[in-house]
């Protein structure tokens, strides 16, 4: 499996996959390299696509957090902490998830992080007038799709999930926009202090 790894501010990575460069015969072993509560996880989705993300993903948390630890991929038993967050059992890093057209992406450090990676699409008026009342700024799919990085990645670091409007302070964000064969991509990786 090919994989991006960036180096973030603070000790973190940015491991990136694209699952159009996963062979077809490495789909079976990363898939029974998964536990049995993330293979449930995945085999929910109804579109194989959105279940080959989902196996990308899990597949990059596992190299993310060997490389960072040292302990065979094959060995991290995954669990969710509160709020739905993913958490590795046993081990003192921490991570984040995302998925979206044909990317994959794991966040992973040494404090709690949450991350977001989202293909652009068209954004109806309705939907920008609302993403402006809760601050979005800007009416263009850029603008709108760097905020909704923003919300989904807080959310994720806090464990609340998405809550649309202002983001609380305190908050650090690294953000990328990515052109890829199959469209334009934001990605945001944040970390600071829990609110």
């Amino acid at each position: 499996m090919n994989a991006q790894r960036l180096d973030l501010p603070g000790g973190a990575t940015l491991w990136l996959g694209r699952v159009e460069e996963v062979e077809p015969g490495e789909w079976p072993a990363l898939y029974a390299q998964m536990d049995p509560a993330r293979q449930a996880r995945c085999d929910r989705y109804r579109r194989e696509a959105d279940k080959r993300r989902c196996v990308l993903a899990d597949a990059l948390a596992r190299r993310a957090l060997s490389q960072a630890t040292g302990l065979p991929p094959k060995t991290l038993r995954f669990a969710q902490a509160a709020g739905g967050k993913p958490r590795a059992v046993g081990v003192e890093r921490h991570f984040s998830l995302s998925h979206s057209g044909s990317l994959a992406l794991c966040a992973e450090g040494p404090d709690p992080l949450g991350a977001d990676v989202q293909r652009w699409r068209p954004v109806s008026p309705a939907l920008l007038r609302r993403a402006a009342r809760a601050g979005c700024a800007g009416d263009t799919e850029a603008a709108f799709f760097a905020w909704w990085t923003r919300q989904e990645a807080a959310g994720k670091l806090t464990g609340s999930g998405l809550r649309l409007g202002r983001l609380p302070a305190g908050l650090t964000f690294w953000e990328k926009t990515l052109d890829e064969p199959d469209g334009t991509y934001s990605l945001c990786v944040c970390t600071g202090e829990r609110p």
